[in-house]
């Protein structure tokens, strides 16, 4: 097993370690910094992200060729890591502890706070994404200035005590909400302050969102699949791309079952879980979200639209459009125009 030994420097500091060992390339775009390698160690991709308020953002998308630990020394920041597996699984164990737990694709970890050294091991031959927001206090590390009382809130949680140095360590159910907003991230165009803010308004709420599903976790004491395998998660996954790409198809309930292989209970669990809404609720939205595109950026009537995104009534649709954005779609459209052509 190769292993990368790290001290728990600044963002900036850690990915040039890192670069020494693996042998890549280090760019500056805009406030990311990024590693790419291909070489003996294998292929991927690192990018870092340093905040405001003492928090900075990593994201490994990597393969290696054989096992790679990443072993961090986190004194004297004594950071915490919130933890989300985007894809494949790893593994973590502190130093000074026997155990070594599974994270897991979908999955949230929150560990950390102390001086104990955390290791990450990414298996050989196994794609991994893995996302990770770093929260530092400033007291005791260089390059934030992170509120003390998120360590003492996650210490609370924890119910540790006087167990001062006890390391914060919860790896929580399956969570795929964590996710979508996480794949915002790869969405953003925008460049300069403008990406700089919408990276921070992400990643804020994709830290509250970990915070709130622990508390979710610690008081249901749920587990860790609830009643869908990962399998099953995935399945739902792919059939909400194919929904999100083609919302004009006549979808049924039975249909998408058949698609997928799930009942239909399995199927509408899943949507609520991911999304937060029936499967009915996702693809009228969808549509929607199709309609309002294609208003703002085609020159098509409001009809022709209507029959684009797969609805026969253009009375329902004016319905559900004045539902979201208060006003009907043909105003809408007329106030696009007029922006447009006074730009």
């Amino acid at each position: 097993m190769r292993t990368l030994s790290l001290q728990s420097l600044s963002l900036e500091k850690s990915l040039n370690a890192t670069n020494l060992i693996l042998g890549g390339s280090v760019t500056d775009s805009g406030n990311e910094r990024i590693l790419e390698f291909d070489n003996e160690y294998g292929t991927g991709t690192i990018k870092g992200i340093t905040l405001e308020g003492g928090l900075s953002y990593l994201q490994y998308d990597v393969c290696f060729r054989d096992d790679f630990k990443i072993s961090t020394d986190p004194t004297p920041a004594k950071p915490l890591y919130f933890m989300y597996c985007l894809k494949g699984h790893l593994y973590q164990c502190f130093q000074n502890y026997k155990d070594r737990l599974l994270l897991d694709e979908f999955q949230t970890a929150i560990m950390g706070g102390t001086s104990h050294v955390n290791e990450i091991v990414f298996p050989s031959n196994q794609r991994v994404k893995l996302c990770i927001i770093r929260a530092v206090d400033r007291t005791t590390g260089e390059d934030s200035n992170l509120p003390s009382s998120l360590k003492e809130t996650m210490v609370q949680l924890f119910s540790h005590g006087k167990e001062q140095d006890k390391p914060i360590r919860y790896f929580g159910t399956y969570n795929l909400r964590i996710g979508e907003q996480l794949a915002q991230l790869e969405k953003i165009k925008q460049v300069g302050l403008v990406k700089k803010l919408l990276i921070e308004g992400i990643l804020n709420l994709t830290l509250a969102m970990e915070i709130e599903h622990l508390r979710s976790d610690l008081e249901n004491e749920q587990n860790p699949t609830g009643s869908l395998t990962q399998y099953e998660l995935k399945c739902i996954k792919e059939v909400s791309r194919k929904i999100e790409e083609h919302p004009e198809i006549q979808y049924s309930i039975k249909s998408l079952c058949l698609d997928c292989g799930l009942s239909a209970s399995k199927l509408q669990e899943g949507f609520k879980l991911l999304h937060g809404k029936t499967v009915s609720d996702f693809i009228r939205n969808e549509r929607l979200n199709t309609a309002e595109r294609l208003i703002s950026t085609t020159d098509m009537n409001i009809s022709e639209i209507v029959y684009t995104v797969g609805l026969s009534s253009r009375s329902y649709f004016s319905k559900i459009f004045k539902r979201r954005y208060n006003c009907s779609p043909k105003m809408y459209q007329d106030n696009k125009k007029s922006l447009a052509a006074t730009a």
